[in-house]
């Protein structure tokens, strides 16, 4: 015999019941079936509403009670047309008006204790059976049944305990006398959730207590396999409300299903498994509206999973409290005084956690038992309270997170991973469990970081792809460049297992932000159609609700304002991905601060596009230091602007014009002063100064400026260059000087002896610099081990495209570096 279970979205409506019905019958003729219904979707929250409001005294109970009414009748009409099933249409309006009689009595007593609450909610289930008998009935021998017959419990209304030893023999002679009656093939259509104390009154078995009842007469009657249909596939590794990514699992033992239902897995009861264990019968969770889909097997055999969990679940609206003291430290039985009043209050204890010095004891309770845990404690502690020799810390808006999997059992370092992983992602742990089972790990956290925490364990321990959120800001030359190559390459990276997703952009006016992923093919639109207007702090927030694991603010920018928020995106737990050179050229102190605030947050800053663009500058220099090698000198042409100015300069046109033609090509900054300035050249050699370890500021490098003075105030207009043009004269006789010299002008940038220069120089035409061609970047690395003929690094060292690739270079040595 089969027992099959519906409820929830099942049974949403008369579409959903006929899809039900077609799933029974189908079962029907190849097995014996019963079936267990709850109330129809939302009822049961309709129930409550209307007995709360009549309890108040408010005549609005009438008109929920009057939707209660259109609803079972509506779906009747739908299942039935007007006039069918004329017998059924009295019983239902017979429950409703006795629905109705109960509601009146409770607005004129103005009271509803549990018993009364739990009569009002049992009519849910009392009409679905009706409704979802009637229309079985249409094609095959079935019959309503109510589970107050069958299921006999104490007297605790609204989460009545079973007594199994009177329940199963009473299931077993109903059913005898049902099959007696009606003949072996009769197909019973049970109610779910309610039972009867053993003097008839009605209870209820807690919510969601419809799975329990098919376990229970499951269990009874010894069925082959108990079958719990609901919205889902199966279960799944995590909620995939907060984890995306998340994936049915082929099978569950009895003990992990416990460990996940126990921890807030909505897709079973947690009280649903114990009865099928007790007689060894499987329950296979099953999807209405994907009947083919093979569902998740629970029962008592292990399968070969291959990883170490299975899934990943919690428990919300938890509040932690900590009984701590000095009186506790090798004092026995304060915990057995503790626990003894939290029981005798029926505080239930979610988690708990002591620390070996004794001198703490902490645990978790639901947040509908906070106010009886504080009383409870205050009263059996009152004296250690008044003498101030104990206190009670609460920590309300916490979440429990459960990770559980038989293959935890044995397996080292599955801890380390877990707690790695949150730390990485800056998630701070309040307390921690983990029973001698090893089968579960679990721990406390504040309740906004629990999508966070979800999907940080889910990647570690389930997902082979390594996932990237960016928020790209600055979508100019570069950014534009770069967001053309992540959608180029979009296949290639997923095949490398790289999920790299553009989840933000931002120019200087306004931020698109998506939880999901930003379509590369249409961004330009969709940012112009944002309303978000841009401001540094704004974003912070908008991406921290977000609650990204592995992300990184990707700055396209040139602004200082957004290096100045850089310690917020830290905060928010991204790395930082630039091509902006300001924040590696911050005054010392402000410098050490960012970088040490790098370090506590284990965050990573990639520049490589700070120096030279898309060539491996940062990188090579890196791995000189690295390799316990000692740098001598660095130089060379470090501006690829300046190096394309001064090959194609020929003196036959103004210098100001060969600038205006380079901007327009996207080779100088914005502001191409930066670049004429010789500020550009000093920042890169400050930036190397830095890797090598040698405290300097942007004061302390010497540079030449090719803008007067009077020209490098104020902010930068297209009026720039007809002023510059009084100056070419200038750079023209220094041209020719050097041509009669049989030399060549090169703005050459050099650190030696803990000194910083920049200057325009005259180079023999053999020089190594001689060979740059367009807007190469020729950096040439003396050191110890390349003292006779030094490293170089040569190739363009500027431009969208390049700068670009040096970034996105970034992007795949952070993927590499992040864990899977």
């Amino acid at each position: 015999m089969k027992l099959m279970k519906f409820g929830g979205s099942s049974l949403a409506n008369a579409d959903r019941i006929k899809d039900v019905g077609r799933i029974v019958l189908s079962a029907a003729e190849n097995d014996r079936v019963s079936v267990v219904v709850s109330a129809f979707q939302g009822v049961t929250d309709l129930l409550l509403e209307s007995a709360h409001l009549a309890e108040s005294g408010a005549d609005a109970y009438l008109s929920v009670y009057e939707r209660i009414a259109s609803q079972h009748r509506n779906i009747l009409t739908a299942l039935h047309g007007v006039r069918g099933r004329a017998t059924t249409r009295e019983r239902i309006d017979q429950l409703l008006h006795e629905l109705q009689e109960v509601l009146h009595g409770i607005s004129l007593l103005r009271h509803c204790p549990p018993r009364a609450l739990d009569l009002v909610v049992s009519f849910g289930e009392r009409l679905s059976a009706l409704i979802m008998s009637s229309y079985i009935q249409r094609s095959c021998a079935a019959c309503y049944v109510d589970a107050r017959d069958l299921i006999i419990t104490d007297d605790q209304f609204t989460h009545a305990t079973v007594l199994f030893d009177h329940t199963d023999a009473s299931i077993r002679r109903a059913f005898a006398r049902l099959h007696a009656k009606h003949g072996r093939d009769i197909l019973p259509i049970v109610t779910g959730f309610i039972a009867a104390t053993e003097d008839g009154r009605t209870t209820t078995l807690g919510r969601n207590g419809s799975d329990y009842t098919a376990s229970i007469v499951g269990a009874a009657l010894g069925a082959s396999v108990i079958e719990i249909w609901t919205d889902v596939d199966g279960v799944l590794t995590a909620d995939p409300r907060a984890v995306s990514s998340a994936f049915v699992v082929p099978q569950l033992s009895y003990e992990e299903a416990m460990e996940l239902s126990y921890f807030g897995a909505t897709v079973l009861h947690s009280a649903t498994i114990a009865p099928a264990v007790r007689k060894n019968i499987p329950i296979l969770i099953k999807n209405t509206l994907n009947p083919s889909a093979p569902g998740t097997l629970i029962s008592a055999k292990a399968d070969s999973w291959k990883g170490v969990a299975k899934g990943i679940t919690s428990i919300d609206h938890i509040t932690l409290f900590t009984l701590r003291g000095l009186s506790m430290v090798g004092v026995p039985g304060t915990a057995e005084r503790l626990f003894r009043a939290l029981a005798s209050k029926r505080v239930n204890v979610i988690l708990i956690s002591q620390a070996s010095s004794e001198h703490t004891i902490c645990f978790a309770v639901s947040g509908k038992d906070v106010h009886t845990a504080r009383e409870a404690m205050t009263e059996e502690f009152h004296f250690e309270l008044q003498d101030k020799l104990t206190s009670i810390d609460e920590k309300s808006w916490q979440t429990i997170v459960a990770i559980v999997g038989e293959g935890m059992k044995g397996t080292p370092g599955v801890s380390g991973k877990v707690f790695q992983s949150l730390g990485r992602n800056s998630i701070n742990v309040s307390a921690i469990a983990q029973g001698a089972s090893e089968r579960n790990i679990s721990f406390v956290i504040d309740a906004a970081q629990k999508v966070r925490a979800l999907n940080v364990i889910h990647q570690s321990f389930f997902e082979k792809r390594k996932h990237l959120a960016l928020v790209v800001v600055g979508v100019g030359n570069i950014g534009s460049a770069l967001l053309r190559q992540l959608q180029q390459q979009r296949l290639s990276l997923l095949s490398q297992g790289f999920d790299v997703r553009v989840c933000g952009l931002a120019d200087s006016k306004r931020y698109l932000l998506s939880s999901g992923e930003i379509d590369l093919s249409a961004w330009p639109e969709a940012l112009h159609s944002s309303r978000k207007k841009m401001r540094p702090t704004e974003l912070v927030r908008a991406i921290t609700q977000c609650q990204f694991t592995n992300a990184a603010l990707v700055d396209c920018t040139s602004s200082s304002e957004l290096v100045g928020a850089y310690s917020d995106f830290i905060a928010a737990n991204m790395h930082i991905i630039t091509p902006n050179k300001k924040a590696n050229v911050l005054p010392w102190k402000q410098y050490t601060h960012l970088m040490e605030l790098l370090r506590k947050n284990e965050k990573y800053f990639l520049y490589e596009a700070n120096v030279g663009a898309g060539l491996p500058v940062i990188s090579t220099l890196q791995d000189i230091v690295a390799s316990g090698d000692a740098v001598v000198r660095i130089e060379g042409l470090l501006s690829g602007t300046l190096s394309y100015l001064f090959n194609h300069y020929d003196g036959t046109r103004p210098f100001s014009s060969c600038v205006h033609e380079a901007q327009k090509i996207g080779i100088t900054e914005p502001d191409p002063r930066e670049d004429l300035s010789g500020q550009d050249v000093a920042r890169k050699l400050l930036i190397l100064a830095r890797q090598l370890g040698w405290k300097m500021d942007l004061k302390d490098v010497r540079v030449e400026s090719l803008v007067p003075p009077a020209l490098q105030r104020g902010k930068f207009s297209s009026t720039f260059y007809r002023k510059f043009s009084a100056h070419d004269s200038s750079i023209k006789r220094r041209y020719v000087h050097a041509r009669t010299r049989g030399t060549l002008l090169r703005y050459v940038g050099r650190l030696h002896n803990r000194t910083a220069s920049a200057q325009l120089e005259e180079i023999p035409v053999d020089h190594p610099f001689a060979v740059a061609r367009g807007s190469d970047s020729v950096i040439a690395f003396t050191t110890q081990r390349y003292a006779t003929t030094p490293l170089v690094v040569q190739g363009p060292g500027a431009g969208a495209d390049v700068t670009a690739m040096g970034v996105f270079s970034d992007i795949l040595k952070l993927l590499h570096y992040l864990p899977y």
